[in-house]
């Protein structure tokens, strides 16, 4: 038996993966829309993270970089800001944009759902609107912390569950939830800070240090 799709079923099929990728394009390139610093407020965020010249920082599910850029001014040229993505499309966004910005600091890393795949230890893991997206977050966290420098912090932004339809798609995560969820995963909370409407703001460290 033939098990080959006919002509115009390939045909559509094709067509359905291109709109897909184009639909991923699209989302990454509008994550990186100017307008979006009006209510991201990225340069009060950033600030808050107090990072110091030559850190290193993972920017974890990075997408299309919007925050990679920023913590890359704020590493400075002797630090390094691993912009994680699980998408092969993000990383080569980032590739992109890295060479067109000569931004030597940014090194794209290709991750898996359960491993960052950090080549080194960070003194921050940094993540915006991934918190949601993540499955077996306390075990994800719990093993993160191998991947942490002496003194290292997780800072979670992530969005209120707040209006009619919020939280009906799984795109935002209660502040107490996170909160909870990163003390079960061996962390206690250094501040919670109010810069962006839409989103709690939460710096973590390990519990022990």
């Amino acid at each position: 038996m033939d098990h080959r799709l006919p002509r115009k079923s390939l045909g559509a099929l094709l067509a359905i993966v291109l709109s897909f990728t184009g639909c991923a394009e699209w989302t990454y390139q509008r994550m990186n829309d100017p307008s979006r610093d009006v209510w991201q407020k990225p340069q009060g965020v950033v600030e808050k993270l107090s990072i110091m010249p030559g850190a290193r920082v993972a920017d974890l599910g990075a997408g299309g970089g919007y925050f990679t850029w920023h913590l890359s001014k704020a590493v400075g040229s002797r630090g390094t800001v691993y912009a994680v993505d699980i998408e092969e499309k993000a990383i080569n966004m980032i590739f992109t944009e890295m060479v067109a910005r000569g931004t030597p600091n940014v090194r794209p890393v290709r991750a898996e759902p359960h491993d960052p795949r950090l080549p080194e230890p960070v003194d921050l893991v940094f993540s915006c609107n991934v918190y949601h997206d993540m499955n077996d977050r306390v075990d994800y966290f719990r093993s993160l912390a191998s991947s942490l420098r002496p003194g290292g912090r997780v800072a979670i932004l992530d969005f209120h569950p707040r209006g009619f339809l919020s939280g009906m798609f799984g795109d935002r995560t209660d502040k107490e939830v996170v909160r909870g969820e990163m003390e079960a995963a061996g962390y206690r909370l250094l501040n919670d800070y109010d810069v962006v409407d839409r989103q709690h703001f939460q710096i973590f460290a390990k519990a022990d240090q």
